[in-house]
């Protein structure tokens, strides 16, 4: 157990914390760092819920939003490819029909209509830039249902991601340096719940293995940020009026 005799949960790196001196869990590979990256563009997204929600405001809400909706939407879309060797294609299988079908559905549509639809060109021409092609360039004009089934898209495949088991997913966390400066001390997590503290060299390569402790699965916090994804996007459809489904989850 951790310190104060509870499972150790020590949360996951904030990009935007000032204070990095508190070690906490950093993606320890790249389909690890994709899960987390997307739920921060998740939070970006939901940053705007009032906004998108106000009628006054909304116009200039939904064009400020195609920037983290486009991050996100190509962080999934990596995310969705980097799952689709063998072992993760057979492990799929073993979900229930109708998640199957659901994530293969979202995934193509995803690829398919959303990566290169409308929210990328509003992104592209007066979000993240002001290009003057946008007064002479036709093009289908941005509607809330786009950004709401982009967003909704994206949720959906991330949630079901969570199916997948915790040692698809691994984490790293730097402790300090020994009194010496010749040894660097880390914990790693390849497998909930076992997290192991290891002495390294300055290269990183191990040396001994110091113990090991039981710890809450980072995923857990990522798994709060995918609900709390859900209930923004449920709320906007239902606040909006767009004709778009509710997303719908079964506690397991």
């Amino acid at each position: 157990m951790g310190p104060d005799g509870e499972m150790l949960a020590p949360g996951i790196v904030n990009l935007l914390e000032a204070d990095h001196t508190i070690p906490r869990w950093t993606p320890n590979d790249d389909r690890t760092g994709m899960l987390v990256l997307a739920a921060e563009a998740c939070r970006d997204v939901t940053f705007f819920s009032e906004r998108l929600i106000d009628c006054k405001t909304r116009r200039r809400a939904m064009r400020a939003v195609t920037v983290p909706v486009c991050k996100l939407m190509d962080v999934t879309a990596l995310l969705v490819s980097r799952m689709n060797d063998k072992t993760s294609r057979d492990y799929r299988a073993q979900w229930p029909n109708a998640d199957q079908k659901t994530y293969h559905e979202v995934a193509r549509r995803l690829k398919k209509s959303r990566l290169q639809g409308p929210v990328r060109w509003v992104r592209n021409k007066i979000g993240a830039h002001l290009d003057p092609e946008a007064f002479t360039v036709d093009t289908e004009y941005l509607k809330l249902d786009g950004i709401l089934g982009a967003f909704g898209d994206c949720v959906v495949l991330l949630t079901l991601s969570m199916n997948y088991p915790s040692s698809w997913f691994s984490w790293i966390r730097y402790l300090g340096t020994s009194p010496d400066g010749q040894q660097h001390i880390v914990e790693t997590m390849f497998e909930y719940p076992l997290c192991v503290r290891w002495v390294t060299d300055l290269d990183g390569q191990p040396i001994a293995l110091r113990e090991a402790m039981l710890a809450e699965d980072p995923r857990h916090e990522l798994q709060a940020q995918m609900v709390e994804a859900t209930n923004a996007y449920n709320e906007w459809v239902r606040m909006t009026g767009t004709q778009l489904p509710l997303i719908s989850m079964n506690a397991i």
